[in-house]
């Protein structure tokens, strides 16, 4: 069993916005929570969300395919999903991967949310 923790709030600068805090260990294991979770919003109209990633350890393709699933759909409701508090070690990979270039990094949630 690996020690994945979700869980969502809405940001108290901004109630428009969504702050999913996601911790542990995100692979085919926790997915399933992941999107019901992140679908649960977007079915609720609410399209700006900050992913809180500082105590996420480990994060698989299944996660990162999830994400760059979702975003156009978010966009196109004049939403976006902002990453927040991402280890040097998961920011490599997601570097590798470019997602720098399609989501917007940061170092903390409150810098995520001021940008909304």
């Amino acid at each position: 069993m690996n020690n994945f923790s979700i869980a969502i709030r809405t940001a108290m600068e901004n109630s428009e916005i969504s702050v999913v805090e996601v911790g542990g260990v995100l692979d085919i294991n926790s997915i399933g929570d992941f999107e019901t979770m992140v679908d649960g919003l977007l079915k609720k109209k609410q399209f700006k969300l900050v992913l809180n990633m500082e105590r996420l350890t480990y994060i698989s393709s299944a996660g990162m395919g999830f994400l760059v699933g979702n975003i156009k759909e978010v966009r196109k409701n004049k939403g976006d999903i902002k990453i927040a508090g991402v280890n040097s070690d998961i920011y490599r990979v997601f570097e590798l991967l470019d997602f720098p270039g399609i989501f917007q990094f940061f170092k903390t949630e409150r810098e995520a949310v001021q940008k909304f």
